[in-house]
């Protein structure tokens, strides 16, 4: 599923820009994020750990929250996502993340 949203009970439907589902039963909630510097990509962080946090409110652990990045991103905001149990990849590491994903399929 491209491009749909995610019922939360507490907040507004967060939209997830690719929806995969898992062997497991669960979802892989991927957005895909591009930034050029820094700056801006505190936006984007900040964007993904919110839906990341309503997410995990309404759903629990049925989702797994995935970020696929591009561009300039500051060190400490990766490990932001890092520290709220998203899963991290580049989109020029993309055989990382398939291997990943093999994984939970």
């Amino acid at each position: 599923m491209h491009k749909t949203r995610f019922a939360t009970a507490s907040v507004t439907p967060q939209e997830v820009d690719i929806a995969c589902g898992l062997k497991n039963t669960g979802v892989a909630a991927i957005e895909c994020k591009v930034t050029n510097d820094q700056t801006n990509s505190v936006k984007r962080i900040n964007d993904v750990i919110k839906k990341a946090e309503a997410w995990r409110t309404h759903w629990g652990s049925f989702v797994i929250t995935t970020a696929i990045l591009q561009g300039v991103i500051a060190s400490k905001d990766v490990a932001r996502l890092i520290d709220h149990n998203i899963q991290v990849f580049w989109s020029h590491d993309l055989d990382r993340f398939k291997a990943w994903l093999d994984t939970q399929l």
